[in-house]
C-alpha cells in the first residue's frame, strides 16, 4: 500500500486534487494510507508580546483543523480512512520535510493555493515542494 501526502489548505485547488484522488480510490484504481497535511504560516514575532506561546499553538492547531474541514468531510463520506497533521511553518519546507521523513510514495497536491498574489511575489509552494521532495507530486489542476 502506497502512502499519499496531500497538502490541503481549504482552496478550490487542494481540493480538486483530493476529489482526484478520491475518484482513483472509489474506483479501485488506487489504495494507500493518506495524509492530509496544513501548515499554518507562523505568527509576526510581535504578537508574542500579547499572546502566550499556547494560545498560539492553540489558534494554529483551530485554524488548521478548519483548513482540513472540507477535505475531512469528503473523505468521511466517503469512508476513506485518513491521518490529518497540522503544522507550522514555511509551507513547501514543511511539506517536503514531512514527505521526506515519513517515506511519503506520492504528493497529490492542487496546482495553485489560496493566495495567489503571495504566489506571484514568492514562487510557488507547488514549485519549492517539486524541488525538495524525493517523491513524485501530482499537480492536479
Amino acid at each position: 500500500m502506497s502512502k499519499i501526502l496531500i497538502p490541503i489548505d481549504d482552496s478550490p485547488s487542494a481540493l480538486r486534487a483530493l476529489a482526484y484522488l478520491v475518484q482513483k480510490i472509489q474506483t479501485g484504481r488506487e489504495t494507500a494510507e493518506l495524509h492530509l497535511i496544513n501548515v499554518q504560516y507562523p505568527v509576526h514575532g510581535g504578537v508574542s508580546a500579547f499572546v502566550n506561546a499556547a494560545q498560539i499553538r492553540q489558534l494554529h492547531q483551530e485554524d488548521g483543523a478548519k483548513a482540513l474541514a472540507s477535505a475531512s468531510k469528503t473523505l468521511d463520506d466517503a469512508g476513506i480512512p485518513y491521518m490529518p497533521h497540522v503544522f507550522v511553518g514555511d509551507p513547501a519546507e514543511v511539506v517536503a520535510r514531512f514527505a521526506n521523513e515519513q517515506g511519503i510514495d506520492e504528493i497529490v497536491m492542487g496546482a495553485r493555493g489560496q493566495n495567489q498574489l503571495s504566489t506571484l511575489l514568492l514562487g510557488s509552494v507547488s514549485l519549492k515542494i517539486l524541488n525538495l521532495a524525493r517523491a513524485p507530486v501530482l499537480l492536479v489542476k
